[in-house]
């Protein structure tokens, strides 16, 4: 047991790191988006001579924060799911086993998601951005890291359910505690 949790405050502090990097740079990005467009309208109603590049940086961009983001979305727990079964479960043993499937099913999909990234970003070298004059291989660069983080992301939820599993009680108060939610008996 105790080496399970070692293992996940270590994948905890790896997807901590993630999330602190992941948020500057999609922040970063959204901001350059931002700029970008501003500049464009400039350009396109006051000078009359609009940007070529703008819009393909501009969705180049979108697509790594999208995958930037990813698995610090599913880290958070900011994916959609279906609180209403989880709540109908109750706080017990079975949640948690249900979880660790969840989290399998997801594992599965990154793994196949990664190779197919990994294809998409080798195929995008051959390809060119005919405004920006750059591989598209640029564009799908991201794709491989977001799914690998996912993978990590996901294995540190199903070791801490998997924890769940075997001592519900114990996992129930460590997230309690991380979420803020002290029970009445705790507080005494």
């Amino acid at each position: 047991m105790k080496a399970l949790e070692k293992v996940a405050l270590i994948l905890g502090k790896i997807n901590g790191l993630v999330e602190k990097l992941a948020v500057t740079l999609a922040w970063m990005m959204l901001f350059a988006i931002t700029m970008l467009n501003i500049v464009q309208v400039f350009y396109r109603y006051v000078l009359n001579n609009a940007l070529s590049w703008s819009e393909e940086a501009s969705l180049w961009m979108m697509v790594w924060i999208t995958f930037i983001i990813l698995p610090v979305a599913y880290h958070k727990g900011l994916n959609i799911s279906m609180m209403f079964f989880r709540d109908m479960l109750g706080r017990n043993r079975i949640e948690f086993v249900i979880r660790c499937v969840f989290h399998i099913v997801v594992l599965v999909i990154a793994v196949v998601c990664l190779d197919l990234a990994w294809d998409m970003y080798k195929g995008g070298s051959r390809i060119e951005l005919p405004a920006l004059e750059v591989s598209k291989a640029w564009v799908y660069m991201i794709m491989p890291p977001a799914w690998a983080l996912l993978i990590i992301a996901a294995v540190e939820g199903l070791v801490k359910d998997f924890i769940g599993v075997l001592d519900p009680e114990a996992a129930r108060e460590v997230e309690d505690l991380r979420d803020g939610n002290v029970s009445e008996e705790a507080a005494a």
